[in-house]
C-alpha cells in the first residue's frame, strides 16, 4: 500500500489493527519476530565462524597454507627429517586467524550494545493499554502517541493531530518545522518532504500533539534505507578504517615485493647446495611465512578492538557514543559551550538571601521575619513554570520557613488568571484573591521587574542586585500589584507596570567540585570552554571567573547584545567570548553556527526540547541527564547520564586517548614487523642463511603481534597525550616523522638481532628478536620518556609480556626448543639475548629526543 495515498482508516485496515485497542501483546510478539527490532542499522553482526573464516581470506595466508601441504607431502616421500614443521605452521596460522576472530567477535558484540543501550521509549497501545515501549520493539501497526520534545523512533502515517508540527533536518536538512495534517491524501509519487500526513524515523515533534500508526520499521524507513546505502558505499565504517585500509595496501605491496626479494635472494645464495625442488618450496614456504608475519592485517581490527576498549570506559563513566564515528569528531573538539546550570553547577538551587525594606538577611544564619516569609509565600504562589528548579528551590524554602507545600499556597492564594513566564519579557504573573481583594503578583528577572516598580529606591536595589550576582546568586524578584477588578484577558502591558516592590530573592547553586580542575585540564588540553546560561550577566560572570572560563583577555555577552549583532560581525567576534548570558535557544544556534564559520569544532550539550536544533546543528551534540527531552536524545551524538561536567572531560580525553594508542599499537605493529623483514633479508644476503626460519618467523609472530599491540589499545590515556589535536587526527598517524621513529627502530632491531645471530647462531637471534620486541612494546607506551611515568601501570601488558619471555626462555634453554628448530642456550648467552633487548630502551629515548610525535 501507498500509505501516504491511503486514508487513515484504509491504512489501518491494511494493518489489521483498531486505533481505540492496539495491537494486542501476541500479534506484537509475532510481527516482532517477522519484522525484526527496529534498530537502525544495517549491519548484522557475524558469528565467531564468519570472523575466522575471514581472517584466512588472505591471498598470502592461503598460499602458505597450501605450500606447507606441498612441503609436508615432499617431507614426507624423501623421508626429510622435522617433516611436522609444516604442519605446525599450519597449526600456528590458524591458531593465529582464531585469536583476530575472537577479538573482532567480541569488539563488534561490544560496539553493538553501546548502539542498542540509545533507544527510548514511547507511549504504545497495547491490548487496549498505554504503555511505555523500548522504540527497538515497534512493530508495524502499533498504535503510538506524540508530544512536544518525543523523537520519532519509525516511520508512520498519521491518524490524528492537533497543531503538530516537525523538525525533519535530520531527513531533509530543512531546519523549518513542517505541519502536519493526517487528513490530506496525496499523489503516489510524492516527494518525501512533502508528505505531510507522514512521519519519519529520526525526526522530532516541536509541537503539539498527535496519534500514529507505525507503517515501517527498522532498515526499511527512509532513513535505514539511507544508512543501508551509505554502509555499502563504506560512509559507516569504523573511524580510520578507509586511510587504515589504504595504508595496509601500500604496506602489503612493499612486504610483497620484499618477500619477493628475500625468494630470489635465497634461491640463488642456495643454488648450488640443494636440491631444486627442495630448495623452490623452502624458499616459497620462507618468503610466504615471512609475508603473513609482515603483513599488518591487524591494523583495522586494532582500530576496532581499541574502539571497544574505549567505548567500554566511557560507558562506566556514565556516557554513551551513539556512533564510532562520532569518536573523531568529539577527539578533535575546538570549542566545548556548556550549559550553567547542571552542568558546572549542581542544579540543587536553594535560597539564601532575602532583601526587602527590612534590608538584606542571610537565611543560613539569621532568622527570618515576618516581611520575608511573605515573600517567600508570593513568590511560591507566582508559578507558571512545570518541573522548573528554580521554582522547586522556592516552593522548598516556603515549606522550610512557613510550613506550606505548593498544594497549600495554592488554595491560600488561587489561580484566577496569568501570564505565562516569556523569554524576552523574563517575567510571570499570577493574577489572585489577597484579603479579598484581586492582586497580580510579577516575579522574574530583578533587571526586568525593578524597572516596572515604583516609589522605590532603585539604586539601592539595583546595588543590592549587583551584590548577589557578583556572589554567583540566581536573583528573582518579587513585586505585586492591587487590582480594581479581576481582568478577564490579563496582558503583561496592562498589568506588568505600576508595581510594588516585595522582595529579591537570592538562590544559591553550588559549583559541583571537581570543575575548576576539569576547566584548567580543557584549558590545557587546547580546548576553549564556553558558558551558556539563561542567567543574569553578572551571576553567569561571578560563576565563570570562579572556576576559570572568564579570564584576563575574554569577555562576556548577553543575548540582547547579541541580538544586535549581524551573523558576520558575530563571526568576527565570537572568538573573544567565553560566556554568553541571558541568551535563548536560537542564540545558541547562531553562536554554533559561528564558532563553526570560523573552522571549529564545536561540542555542544543541552536537555531541553530547545536545545535540539543546537545539538543537532554542533559538530557533537551531548544530551544531558537522564530526563532530557527525546527530541534532544535522539538528536544528540553523546548521551552523558549524569550531567556533571567531568564526565564530559572524561569522555574528551577517553576519544583522544583511543586514537593515541591506536598510533602507538600500529607504531609497535610496524616496526616489529619492518624489523622482521629486515632481519630475514639482510641475514640471507650477509650470512647466505635466515637467521630465524619460516615457523620461528609465525611463532614470533604470535606471540609479539596479537596480545601486546592489543595491550597498548588498552592504555589508559595520559593527560601529556591528550594535549592539542595533533595525536588523534587521523592525518598524522602516518606523517614524515611517524616513518622516521618506525624505521629507525626497525633498523636498530635488525641490527642488533644480526649481531646476535653472528655471535650465537639462529637461537639467539630468535631470543634477542623476541625480548626486543617486548622492550619496545613498553617504549611504545609512551611518545615521551618512560622514565617520568609509571611504566608497568597496564596488568594486561605485563601478564602477557611476562608469558611471552617466559616462554622463550623456555624454549631456549630446554629440550622443548627442537619442537621449533632451536638448540639449547647456556645462561651466558640467554644473558646476552636479554641485554640486546634491554638496548633498545636507552636507543628509543634517544630517537624520542630527535623525533617528537
Amino acid at each position: 500500500m501507498i500509505w501516504h495515498n491511503a486514508t487513515a482508516s484504509e491504512v489501518l485496515d491494511e494493518l489489521l489493527v483498531d486505533d481505540k485497542q492496539g495491537l494486542s501483546s501476541a500479534a506484537a510478539e509475532e510481527r516482532l519476530k517477522l519484522y525484526g527490532k527496529n534498530i537502525l542499522s544495517s549491519n548484522e553482526k557475524s558469528s565467531l565462524i564468519k570472523h575466522f573464516l575471514s581472517q584466512l581470506t588472505n591471498t598470502a595466508t592461503i598460499a602458505l597454507i597450501i605450500i606447507s601441504i606441498i612441503s609436508y607431502i615432499l617431507s614426507l616421500l624423501k623421508d626429510v627429517p622435522n617433516a611436522y614443521f609444516s604442519l605446525l605452521i599450519i597449526a600456528i596460522v590458524l591458531f593465529n586467524a582464531f585469536i583476530g576472530a575472537f577479538h573482532s567477535h567480541r569488539a563488534e558484540n561490544e560496539l553493538s550494545h553501546i548502539r542498542s543501550v540509545t533507544n527510548s521509549t514511547v507511549s504504545v497501545l497495547r491490548d487496549g493499554i498505554l504503555k511505555s515501549v523500548n522504540s527497538a520493539m515497534l512493530v508495524p501497526g502499533d498504535i503510538v502517541f506524540l508530544d512536544v520534545g518525543d523523537y520519532i523512533p519509525a516511520d508512520a502515517r498519521i491518524i490524528d493531530c492537533n497543531e503538530f508540527r516537525v523538525n525533519e533536518y535530520a531527513l531533509t536538512e530543512v531546519d523549518v518545522p513542517v505541519q502536519k495534517n493526517g487528513d490530506l491524501l496525496f499523489e503516489d509519487i510524492t516527494p518525501i518532504a512533502n508528505r505531510l500526513n507522514m512521519v519519519w524515523a529520526g525526526t522530532s515533534v516541536v509541537h503539539g500533539q498527535a496519534k500514529i500508526v507505525i507503517t515501517e520499521t527498522n532498515i526499511d524507513t527512509e532513513i535505514g534505507r539511507s544508512n543501508a546505502i551509505l554502509a555499502q558505499s563504506g560512509g559507516d565504517d569504523v573511524p580510520l578504517n578507509n586511510q587504515l585500509d589504504s595504508v595496509s595496501k601500500v604496506i602489503n605491496y612493499i612486504v610483497l615485493t620484499f618477500c619477493v626479494v628475500v625468494f630470489f635472494v635465497g634461491f640463488f645464495v642456495n643454488f648450488k647446495t640443494q636440491n631444486f625442488a627442495n630448495m623452490t618450496v623452502d624458499m616459497l614456504l620462507n618468503s610466504l611465512a615471512l609475508a603473513v608475519t609482515a603483513i599488518p592485517e591487524g591494523l583495522t581490527p586494532i582500530v576496532v578492538i581499541v574502539l571497544s576498549f574505549g567505548f567500554a570506559r566511557i560507558l562506566k563513566n556514565k556516557a554513551i557514543i551513539k556512533d564510532p564515528t562520532t569518536a573523531v569528531a568529539l577527539a578533535e573538539t575546538d570549542v566545548l559551550c556548556c550549559d550553567k546550570t547542571g552542568v558546572f553547577t549542581h542544579n540543587k538551587m536553594s535560597l539564601r538571601y532575602i532583601f526587602s525594606h527590612k534590608g538584606l538577611v542571610d537565611t543560613t544564619c539569621d532568622s527570618i521575619s515576618d516581611t520575608e516569609a511573605l515573600a517567600i509565600k508570593l513568590a511560591t504562589a507566582c508559578s507558571t513554570l512545570e518541573n522548573d528548579h528554580t521554582e522547586s528551590a522556592i516552593e522548598k524554602a516556603c515549606l522550610v520557613y512557613n510550613s506550606m507545600s505548593r498544594v497549600d499556597i495554592d488554595s491560600v492564594y488561587p489561580h484566577i488568571a496569568e501570564i505565562p513566564f516569556d523569554k524576552d519579557r523574563k517575567t510571570m504573573t499570577v493574577i489572585t484573591m489577597i484579603n479579598e481583594r484581586p492582586f497580580a503578583i510579577v516575579k522574574g528577572a530583578a533587571e526586568k521587574v525593578i524597572t516596572k516598580c515604583v516609589d522605590i529606591k532603585a539604586d539601592e536595589i539595583f546595588k543590592i542586585n549587583e551584590q548577589l550576582t557578583n556572589d554567583a546568586m540566581r536573583v528573582v524578584c518579587i513585586a505585586i500589584k492591587p487590582l480594581v477588578e479581576i481582568p478577564a484577558n490579563p496582558t503583561a502591558e496592562e498589568i506588568e507596570s505600576g508595581l510594588t516592590f516585595v522582595a529579591l530573592l537570592g538562590l544559591d547553586d553550588p559549583i559541583r567540585s571537581s570543575v575548576i580542575k576539569d576547566v584548567e585540564f580543557i584549558n590545557n588540553i587546547g580546548i576553549k570552554p564556553v558558558m551558556l546560561t539563561g542567567d543574569n550577566l553578572l551571576t553567569a560572570k561571578a560563576v565563570a571567573r570562579r572556576i576559570g572560563i572568564l579570564k584576563d583577555g575574554s569577555l562576556a555577552i548577553t543575548g540582547d547584545e547579541l541580538n544586535l549583532m549581524s551573523d558576520e560581525e558575530l563571526q568576527q567576534n565570537i572568538d573573544k567570548y567565553t560566556v554568553f548570558a541571558r541568551i535563548s535557544s536560537n542564540d545558541k544556534v547562531r553562536i554554533v553556527k559561528a564558532f563553526k564559520a570560523n573552522g571549529l569544532n564545536v561540542t555542544i550539550t543541552g536537555n531541553r526540547i530547545e536545545d535540539a536544533d543546537a545539538i543537532a546543528l554542533a559538530d557533537v551534540g551531548c544530551a544531558i541527564g537522564k530526563f532530557g527531552a527525546d527530541a534532544t536524545v535522539g538528536n544528540a551524538d553523546i548521551i552523558i547520564k549524569n550531567n556533571r561536567f567531568e564526565t564530559i572531560v572524561k569522555t574528551i580525553k577517553e576519544t583522544r586517548g583511543i586514537f593515541v594508542n591506536i598510533k602507538k599499537s600500529i607504531l609497535y605493529l610496524l616496526g616489529c614487523n619492518l624489523a622482521e623483514i629486515l632481519t630475514v633479508l639482510l641475514g640471507l644476503i650477509i650470512f647466505g642463511g635466515m637467521p630465524v626460519s619460516a615457523l620461528q618467523l609465525l611463532w614470533i609472530n604470535l606471540l609479539t603481534d596479537s596480545a601486546p599491540a592489543l595491550a597498548l589499545g588498552m592504555e589508559t590515556p595520559y593527560d601529556s597525550d591528550v594535549r592539542g589535536k595533533g595525536n588523534t587526527l587521523a592525518s598524522s598517524i602516518f606523517n614524515g616523522k611517524t616513518i622516521g621513529y618506525i624505521l629507525s627502530h626497525s633498523i636498530y632491531i635488525t641490527v642488533i638481532s644480526l649481531i646476535a645471530f653472528a655471535i650465537g647462531g639462529g637461537t639467539l637471534a630468535f631470543a634477542t628478536l623476541i625480548f626486543m620486541q617486548i622492550c619496545n612494546c613498553y617504549n611504545s607506551k609512551f611518545f615521551g620518556t618512560i622514565f617520568n611515568k609509571c611504566t608497568l601501570k597496564n596488568s594486561f601488558m605485563n601478564m602477557s609480556c611476562g608469558v611471552i619471555a617466559a616462554l622463550t626462555i623456555l624454549l631456549c634453554v630446554t629440550p622443548f626448543g627442537a619442537v621449533f628448530g632451536l638448540s639449547p642456550l647456556s645462561f651466558g648467552k640467554l644473558l646476552v639475548a636479554l641485554g640486546f633487548g634491554l638496548t633498545v630502551v636507552p636507543f628509543a629515548e634517544i630517537i624520542k629526543r630527535f623525533i617528537k610525535l
